[in-house]
């Protein structure tokens, strides 16, 4: 029996004008109010997440997300769960790496967007307005060393990012977590956090097991969900290694997969 189910929300949740498939409200609206839990897990921040949460009616202390691919669970009211950080070394690591070749960085927390860069670019922007964060210029000595880190985000042309994806030291990748979660965007976690260790901390404290969890995803960044729950959905317009582990693929973003997948299993 499910009795939780994590939706991713780019390229998932919502379609590719970014907005909620409309399909998807009402049936997600549904079966929340009959007692199954519906968390997003998601790259973006809780600010970032807010208009989402309260279309589908997940309002209240007791409506949680997944925010910054794991790095931090809260309740939808801001209480933090669960909270995973980079120290300010990890960040110096990977500004060093930027600068090597010549992409953009970010950091990201729940209070802004942090960039050492004074040409902001079109894509920061779009990010800013996307995640209802303020936009912070500071040079790396500027920067607070106990500033809270969840997320560093490589932010550029998408043919650069792939370039710079594909050339990645693998000591690199064996420290910290590297993923696409869209063209021109590289989250970057701690490696211990990922949307499954931040499912799994929530899980763990409503006391349901990860056989009861339905999980829908379509890229790199919700790999490790998908592998971590009892089932799990790939949508239509998902990479070929979401649907290589899904149980079943569903429809695509703009077709209201995620109410299809949600009415397959949960009936009309």
């Amino acid at each position: 029996m499910i009795k939780l189910v994590a939706i991713d929300l780019d390229g998932t949740l919502l379609n590719s004008q970014h907005v909620i498939a409309p399909q998807n409200i009402p049936v997600i609206k549904k079966i929340s109010a009959s007692g199954v839990k519906v968390v997003l897990a998601s790259g973006r921040p809780l600010s970032g997440l807010q208009s989402e949460l309260a279309a589908l009616d997940l309002t209240g202390a007791d409506q949680y997300v997944v925010a910054f691919n794991g790095s931090l669970v809260q309740s939808v009211t801001g209480k933090i769960l669960s909270r995973t950080s980079f120290s300010f070394a990890d960040y110096l690591v990977l500004e060093k790496l930027a600068q090597q070749y010549a992409v953009n960085l970010d950091i990201e927390n729940d209070q802004a967007i942090y960039t050492t860069s004074h040409d902001i670019s079109t894509v920061v922007t779009t990010e800013s307005y996307l995640l209802n964060l303020p936009i912070k210029i500071r040079r790396v000595a500027e920067l607070p060393q106990d500033l809270l880190i969840p997320k560093c985000m490589f932010i550029d042309e998408p043919d650069k990012i792939d370039h710079f994806l594909k050339e990645l030291p693998v000591e690199m990748t064996n420290r910290y977590n590297f993923l696409l979660s869209d063209r021109g965007y590289i989250d970057v976690m701690p490696k211990s956090a990922t949307k499954a260790s931040g499912l799994a901390k929530l899980a763990a404290q409503l006391k349901i097991d990860a056989s009861e969890i339905m999980a829908i995803g379509d890229q790199k960044n919700d790999l490790a969900m998908l592998n971590y729950v009892g089932l799990p959905v790939a949508m239509g317009n998902g990479i070929p290694e979401v649907k290589s582990i899904a149980k079943f693929v569903t429809a695509t973003n703009d077709e209201g997969g995620v109410a299809q997948a949600l009415l397959k299993v949960f009936g009309d």
